[in-house]
Protein backbone atom coordinates (compact mmCIF):
# COMPACT_ATOMS: atom_id res chain seq x y z
CA UNK A 1 0.00 0.00 0.00
CA UNK A 2 1.41 3.38 -0.96
CA UNK A 3 1.43 6.36 1.36
CA UNK A 4 0.55 9.77 -0.05
CA UNK A 5 2.72 11.73 2.40
CA UNK A 6 5.48 13.77 0.79
CA UNK A 7 8.92 12.30 1.46
CA UNK A 8 11.75 14.33 2.94
CA UNK A 9 14.34 15.41 0.36
CA UNK A 10 17.11 13.77 2.44
CA UNK A 11 15.85 10.29 1.50
CA UNK A 12 18.84 8.42 -0.04
CA UNK A 13 16.49 6.62 -2.43
CA UNK A 14 15.05 9.91 -3.65
CA UNK A 15 11.48 8.77 -2.99
CA UNK A 16 8.76 11.32 -3.62
CA UNK A 17 6.26 9.69 -1.24
CA UNK A 18 6.61 7.83 2.04
CA UNK A 19 7.53 4.17 1.52
CA UNK A 20 4.54 1.83 1.27
CA UNK A 21 6.69 -1.18 2.17
CA UNK A 22 9.90 -1.89 4.05
CA UNK A 23 12.78 0.27 2.88
CA UNK A 24 15.59 -2.02 1.67
CA UNK A 25 18.28 0.54 2.54
CA UNK A 26 16.94 0.90 6.08
CA UNK A 27 16.78 -2.86 6.54
CA UNK A 28 20.38 -3.11 5.27
CA UNK A 29 21.55 -0.51 7.84
CA UNK A 30 19.67 -2.10 10.75
CA UNK A 31 21.00 -5.55 9.86
CA UNK A 32 24.56 -4.17 9.78
CA UNK A 33 24.06 -2.57 13.21
CA UNK A 34 22.67 -5.79 14.69
CA UNK A 35 25.40 -8.02 13.29
CA UNK A 36 28.13 -5.76 14.70
CA UNK A 37 27.54 -7.48 18.03
CA UNK A 38 28.33 -4.35 20.05
CA UNK A 39 27.41 -0.72 20.26
CA UNK A 40 29.22 1.11 17.47
CA UNK A 41 30.85 4.50 17.71
CA UNK A 42 29.37 7.35 15.68
CA UNK A 43 32.29 7.08 13.24
CA UNK A 44 31.89 3.31 12.84
CA UNK A 45 28.15 3.63 12.28
CA UNK A 46 28.62 6.38 9.68
CA UNK A 47 30.61 3.92 7.55
CA UNK A 48 27.87 1.26 7.51
CA UNK A 49 25.92 0.54 4.33
CA UNK A 50 22.26 1.51 3.95
CA UNK A 51 20.13 4.45 4.98
CA UNK A 52 21.44 6.62 7.83
CA UNK A 53 17.79 7.52 8.61
CA UNK A 54 16.78 3.92 9.40
CA UNK A 55 14.77 3.34 12.57
CA UNK A 56 13.87 0.08 14.23
CA UNK A 57 10.09 0.44 13.70
CA UNK A 58 8.51 -2.15 11.43
CA UNK A 59 5.13 -0.42 11.05
CA UNK A 60 6.91 2.74 9.83
CA UNK A 61 8.68 0.55 7.23
CA UNK A 62 11.95 1.28 9.08
CA UNK A 63 11.81 4.86 7.74
CA UNK A 64 12.53 7.72 10.16
CA UNK A 65 10.51 10.20 8.11
CA UNK A 66 7.45 7.92 8.02
CA UNK A 67 7.84 7.29 11.75
CA UNK A 68 7.84 11.02 12.48
CA UNK A 69 4.84 11.63 10.21
CA UNK A 70 2.71 8.72 11.42
CA UNK A 71 3.76 7.99 15.00
CA UNK A 72 5.53 10.87 16.73
CA UNK A 73 2.57 13.16 17.46
CA UNK A 74 3.18 16.34 19.40
CA UNK A 75 5.28 14.88 22.19
CA UNK A 76 9.00 14.22 22.01
CA UNK A 77 9.95 10.54 22.17
CA UNK A 78 11.35 9.27 25.48
CA UNK A 79 14.96 8.16 25.89
CA UNK A 80 13.75 4.55 25.86
CA UNK A 81 11.91 5.08 22.54
CA UNK A 82 14.94 6.79 20.99
CA UNK A 83 17.21 3.96 22.14
CA UNK A 84 14.85 1.34 20.72
CA UNK A 85 14.41 3.13 17.39
CA UNK A 86 18.16 3.46 16.94
CA UNK A 87 19.30 0.07 18.30
CA UNK A 88 21.38 1.70 21.04
CA UNK A 89 21.35 1.77 24.83
CA UNK A 90 19.53 4.38 26.91
CA UNK A 91 22.92 5.35 28.34
CA UNK A 92 24.15 6.12 24.81
CA UNK A 93 21.10 8.33 24.24
CA UNK A 94 21.79 10.25 27.45
CA UNK A 95 25.49 10.60 26.61
CA UNK A 96 24.66 11.85 23.10
CA UNK A 97 22.12 14.34 24.44
CA UNK A 98 24.65 15.68 26.94
CA UNK A 99 27.29 16.08 24.19
CA UNK A 100 24.76 17.80 21.91
CA UNK A 101 23.73 20.28 24.60
CA UNK A 102 27.39 21.05 25.27
CA UNK A 103 27.95 21.74 21.55
CA UNK A 104 24.86 23.96 21.44
CA UNK A 105 26.11 26.01 24.41
CA UNK A 106 29.43 26.55 22.62
CA UNK A 107 27.88 27.52 19.26
CA UNK A 108 28.34 31.20 18.40
CA UNK A 109 24.66 31.68 17.50
CA UNK A 110 23.57 30.62 20.99
CA UNK A 111 26.32 32.54 22.76
CA UNK A 112 25.25 35.75 20.99
CA UNK A 113 21.58 35.02 21.69
CA UNK A 114 22.35 34.63 25.39
CA UNK A 115 24.28 37.93 25.31
CA UNK A 116 21.33 39.62 23.56
CA UNK A 117 19.07 38.40 26.36
CA UNK A 118 21.46 39.75 29.03
CA UNK A 119 22.31 36.28 30.32
CA UNK A 120 18.67 35.25 30.81
CA UNK A 121 17.78 31.68 29.96
CA UNK A 122 16.48 31.18 26.45
CA UNK A 123 13.86 28.70 27.67
CA UNK A 124 12.11 29.26 30.96
CA UNK A 125 12.02 26.21 33.23
CA UNK A 126 9.13 27.33 35.41
CA UNK A 127 5.73 28.69 34.51
CA UNK A 128 4.39 31.87 36.06
CA UNK A 129 0.78 32.87 36.61
CA UNK A 130 1.04 35.09 33.50
CA UNK A 131 1.57 31.97 31.37
CA UNK A 132 -2.01 30.93 32.12
CA UNK A 133 -3.79 34.28 31.76
CA UNK A 134 -5.83 35.13 28.69
CA UNK A 135 -4.75 38.53 27.41
CA UNK A 136 -7.29 40.70 25.60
Amino acid sequence: MADNGKMDKRCPRGLECMPGEWCPLAVLRLRAIRTAGRELTEDEESKLPGCPWAVNHQVANYCFFKYIQDFSGDKAPSDIEIASLNCISVEAVKKTEKAALSKIREAEQFKSLKEDMNGEGIVSESKSEDDYKIHK
